[in-house]
């Protein structure tokens, strides 16, 4: 597969999961601001309505293993570009683009997990805490393997932007 084709279908991958993990983030802000009306309730000792609180979490924690599957898929993807990163100053373009989204997929799985964590602290049934804690234990399983592709990103720029040693620097390109 040619580079730069490759780095494009990458980046539109990339920017795909962070969307993904946009949509993610907006579930579970749901889910926290029904957690906090739930606990809200209990604390003024009003009754709850939410009865669909328990199965909505339980649906969220499938459709979130489902989601990590995705996740898990991207540093492979980022290693076998990087193994077929070399010096184009065509590529330059798109491994800035992929390193860009990389780093906007990771940062967004960190707050995400941030995320999770408070809405486990605002639970107070015991078992949508747990299931809220295993929740949160698997944003934080996502979050550490995007830890690594903005440094894997990096790695195809500097591949795609460093001539090797002895070949002619291009002039710069203008505009």
């Amino acid at each position: 597969m040619d580079l730069v084709p490759g780095l494009k279908q990458l980046e539109g991958q990339l920017a795909l999961t962070a969307d993904r993990v946009a949509v993610v983030k907006g579930k579970l802000e749901d889910l926290l601001l029904r957690a906090m009306k739930i606990s809200n309730a209990a604390k003024n000792k009003m009754k709850d309505n939410d009865t669909m609180y328990g199965y909505d979490l339980q649906n969220f924690r499938r459709d979130l293993r489902a989601f990590g599957m995705d996740i898990a898929a991207l540093p492979g993807l980022l290693a076998s570009a990087e193994r077929l990163a070399a010096y184009d100053p065509a590529a330059a373009k798109p491994a800035m683009g992929v390193m860009r989204v990389a780093s906007r997929v990771a940062n967004a799985l960190k707050a995400l997990h941030d995320m999770a964590l408070l809405a486990h602290q605002h639970i107070r049934a015991a078992d949508h805490k747990i299931l809220a804690w295993y929740i949160a234990q698997e944003i934080e399983e996502m979050a550490q393997k995007s830890m690594s592709l903005p440094a894997s990103a990096n790695k195809i720029v500097i591949a795609c932007t460093t001539a090797p040693a002895g070949t002619p620097e291009a002039p710069p390109a203008a505009g």
